[in-house]
């Protein structure tokens, strides 16, 4: 499994990957992230609010979504984990 958060602030580019590189820095994030400042990824997706997550399995199909804040190390959230990576692909 591979996480990748995509920063959809807007603004002057070296702006928005300061203030990103800040956050990152300050929640000691280890996976990818990614600017989108003018929303192109965002459209592609329908993103219509943030947070978003998108889970997208190998082939590049998005196979489950959720829109708005989760708190993913719940039981709930990690027994959707555990559904998606045991769905054959």
């Amino acid at each position: 499994m591979i996480v990748v958060a995509i920063s959809i602030d807007q603004g002057r580019y070296e702006k928005v990957k300061k203030l990103v590189k800040g956050y990152v820095s300050r929640r000691a994030l280890t996976f990818l992230n990614l600017l989108d400042p003018t929303s192109e990824i965002a459209m592609q997706y329908g993103v219509r609010g943030v947070p978003m997550t998108f889970f997208i399995n190998p082939q590049g199909m998005v196979v489950a979504y959720s829109s708005g804040y989760r708190k993913w190390d719940s039981k709930e959230g990690l027994k959707m984990f555990e559904q998606l990576l045991t769905e054959p692909t």
